[in-house]
């Protein structure tokens, strides 16, 4: 199994670009931001893969279980944080983006949850188990499943709800007081979440990334202009960046409650993966693609998981991976495009204007994982 991260690895060494001079301007942009959520929900999606298939320790799958192992929740934190920055960009620069929150963000990513919830219960039921109104309800809440995953969802809905409780009295002339607020906010969410669900961490000890890019969004002027352009402070932000990271993953295991150090390790593991994108440029137009479709590939992955388990296919691990990518990239493509015509129907977004690939904004398609 290790074969597909080194594939991974390979993916993004195609069009690899590195900067010891001025650094890259456009590493916050859409396309650049859109490369690395493509890295990462590829990863999700092979993390998940461990769900449905056993791997004997072996050379090739010993790196693979490890990695995965080693990352963890991590692998969706910038999911979050190219959110919150995105979200600041929308109330800073456009008009009425505030009072759009409830309605453009939070009821358009949980309408097209409940979409993907309908397909996994129709793939339930074709396979044989129980579907009930009861567990279809409940599934709408969050609080079941047929097999996909919640959790993201409803954080990401969450924090558009609470960052619109914040601003909407506040509103976007006062973005300190605001991202202040929104920061209380979602520290209160933290705590009332962890209280909830208790040991089902996933739920909470990533949430804070999200106002961490509220922060870096009202920040980044100044960032580019001290940091950006002068190497030697790029390095030396990196590496002090890199070690508190390491430090505080190394100290995990070794600390009784592991997630209250999993909250700061999750924030600077998101503060480094900036920091490098701003020297190395990974953007190519199949990374691309798949982090503009971070919501279907997230959402949908595991129906293939399920079918391909149910026919016995898990039992060739390497083989079942490359059924899961396939079609996966088939399923995501079709809700894309189907959920894109529903949201213009229903005035949810605008009419897409045929730019290249990489190059839309990533609000238009994925308003979940906006970066601007």
């Amino acid at each position: 199994m290790v074969i597909y991260l080194i594939l991974l690895a390979l993916l993004c060494l195609t069009s690899v670009k590195i900067s010891l001079g001025n650094g890259f301007n456009d590493y916050m942009s859409p396309r650049e931001t859109g490369a690395i959520k493509g890295v990462f929900v590829i990863i999700v999606l092979l993390s998940h893969i461990r769900q449905y298939v056993h791997l004997e320790a072996s050379p090739f799958n010993t790196p693979y279980s490890e990695f995965m192992a080693y990352l963890g929740q991590l692998m969706v934190v910038m999911f979050l944080f190219y959110s919150g920055y995105g979200v600041a960009l929308g109330i800073q620069n456009k008009e009425g983006y505030i009072r759009s929150l409830p309605i453009k963000r939070a009821f358009k990513v949980f309408l097209h949850f409940a979409l993907a919830v309908l397909l996994f219960a129709a793939v339930s039921f074709c396979l044989g188990k129980e579907v009930t109104l009861k567990k279809l309800l409940r599934s709408f809440l969050g609080l079941d499943a047929f097999g996909n995953s919640a959790w993201f969802i409803f954080v990401i809905v969450i924090l558009y709800l609470l960052t619109f409780a914040a601003f909407v009295f506040i509103g976007k002339n006062h973005m300190i007081a605001g991202t202040a607020v929104t920061t209380l906010l979602c520290a209160a969410a933290v705590l009332v979440i962890r209280a909830w669900k208790g040991s089902d961490y996933w739920w909470y000890d990533t949430i804070m990334c999200y106002p961490l890019g509220m922060w870096f969004a009202l920040a980044k002027p100044r960032i580019d202009k001290l940091i950006l352009p002068d190497f030697s402070k790029w390095f030396a932000c990196t590496a002090s960046v890199a070690v508190i990271f390491s430090f505080l993953k190394y100290l995990m295991p070794c600390y009784g409650n592991t997630r209250r150090l999993f909250i700061p390790a999750s924030l600077f593991f998101a503060l480094l993966i900036v920091l490098i994108s701003m020297r190395v440029k990974i953007g190519n137009d199949v990374l691309c693609w798949f982090g503009k479709r971070v919501f279907g590939i997230y959402i949908l992955q595991r129906i293939p998981m399920m079918l391909l388990s149910h026919f016995g296919a898990n039992e060739k691990p390497f083989l079942f991976t490359a059924a899961v990518f396939a079609l996966t990239i088939v399923i995501a493509e079709i809700f894309e495009r189907a959920t894109d015509k529903l949201d213009i129907a229903l005035h949810l977004s605008k009419k897409k204007t045929g730019k290249p690939i990489g190059e839309k904004e990533n609000e238009s398609r994925n308003p979940q994982y906006a970066t601007r």
